[in-house]
């Protein structure tokens, strides 16, 4: 698994800050959290951001499709924020995959995000379309490849996720 776990992604947050955030955001309706994710986000706490707009989606699950592409959009940020990594801003689970593999998460992805009204949407979509132009070029994929598997940042990575899917196993 390449994706970045979900306990690594956020095991730098404050949960006092992120337990007020909870309370303030239980008064309000799914409106207000989406509104407070943008203000969090352009204050660039994007953690804060992501767990507001999941306060709307569980609020009002009938606009999921509504609120899922700004999820998209933060997620992309906190992962190109917390690891150098082409395929994990695309959501690539497996870098052996082909070409049709990449295309079709990028397409997915891609798609989400430019229907997406968030302050965020912009960003995130250049960040998408970099990692896009870098993995869906054989020849630039290829020397990006053999950059990535040598950093030692990415041994440290693939390190803790195998320690994580071990975890995940071993309590399934």
């Amino acid at each position: 698994m390449l994706l970045p776990p979900m306990e690594y992604l956020f095991n730098d947050i404050d949960h006092e800050a992120l337990k007020s955030l909870l309370g303030e955001l239980s008064k309000e309706d799914d409106e207000f959290c989406k509104n407070k994710a943008e203000e969090l986000f352009k204050q660039q706490n994007i953690d804060m951001a992501i767990y507001s707009i999941g306060s709307a989606f569980v609020k009002n699950p009938k606009r999921i499709q509504t609120y899922h592409p700004y999820f998209k959009a933060y997620v992309v940020h906190k992962i190109a924020s917390k690891v150098n990594n082409w395929y994990a801003v695309l959501g690539i689970k497996d870098v052996t995959g082909g070409f049709d593999d990449i295309n079709k998460q990028y397409n997915r992805l891609a798609s989400a995000i430019r229907s997406c009204p968030s302050v965020a949407a912009e960003s995130a979509l250049r960040l998408v379309n970099a990692a896009w132009a870098v993995l869906s070029q054989p020849k630039l994929r290829e020397a990006y490849d053999k950059q990535l598997f040598s950093s030692t940042e990415f041994l440290e990575y693939v390190s803790l996720s195998s320690s994580y899917s071990k975890a995940a196993l071993n309590n399934a």
